[in-house]
């Protein structure tokens, strides 16, 4: 308790909540902004009830709340998503895509490049209709090398994932698929690997998932 009562410990907390208040309104997913940003206001009510100011610490939680509103509608909400072949949309697209997004895809899979998606199947993701990521594997037989999983920042949530690796399994398994195998370099992309269910292999960052 006197721990709490130390003005120390209270400017400790008002600076750990701006803090994460300001990583909040760097990002560019909205999910992720809105969770950053709804724990920084509770610290940030927090602070305010640890000094006495009634103000800062209602106006914080009820941002708080406002930010758990939409984290639940964005969690709840559907989307409509579907699969393109790259073709269709032309190679001066997926040229594009890839140069706009370059940066940010090789910060995820390194070394890929656009004459790598140019050699393999490769479509582009849709979500409401809208261009949101591309999806590029070499098949080799019953097994499928994923080159290229990308979903822009904003449509980052995971919900990519489970169409392409729980609702289109039935897609790939008619075209011979029977199993994907991915390399996660980086714990983002692990992460993303075990969420979707594959699972760890023998090799170093490799991952199978089998449909």
């Amino acid at each position: 308790m006197e721990l709490l009562q130390n003005p120390l410990f209270a400017e400790g907390v008002g600076y750990a909540a701006s803090v994460i208040i300001l990583v909040s309104i760097v990002m560019t997913n909205v999910f992720w902004l809105r969770l950053v940003n709804g724990i920084g206001s509770v610290i940030f009510g927090w602070y305010g009830w640890l000094l006495g100011s009634w103000p800062v610490c209602i106006i914080n939680w009820v941002i708080a709340g406002i930010d758990a509103w939409y984290l639940f509608k964005a969690l709840t909400a559907g989307a409509f998503f579907d699969l393109a072949p790259a073709e269709d949309f032309g190679a001066a697209y997926l040229r594009k895509f890839f140069l706009y997004h370059e940066r940010d895809i090789l910060r995820f899979t390194p070394g890929v490049s656009l004459e790598d998606l140019r050699e393999a199947k490769t479509y582009v993701l849709l979500r409401d209709l809208l261009p949101a990521g591309v999806f590029s594997f070499r098949q080799e037989g019953e097994e499928a090398r994923i080159v290229l999983d990308y979903a822009i920042p904003e449509y980052r949530d995971f919900k990519a994932g489970r169409f392409l690796f729980r609702t289109k399994r039935l897609f790939f398994k008619e075209m011979g698929v029977k199993r994907f195998t991915a390399t996660a370099t980086t714990a983002p992309q692990a992460l993303y690997c075990r969420k979707n269910g594959f699972a760890a292999a023998g090799e170093k960052d490799v991952f199978v998932l089998e449909l």
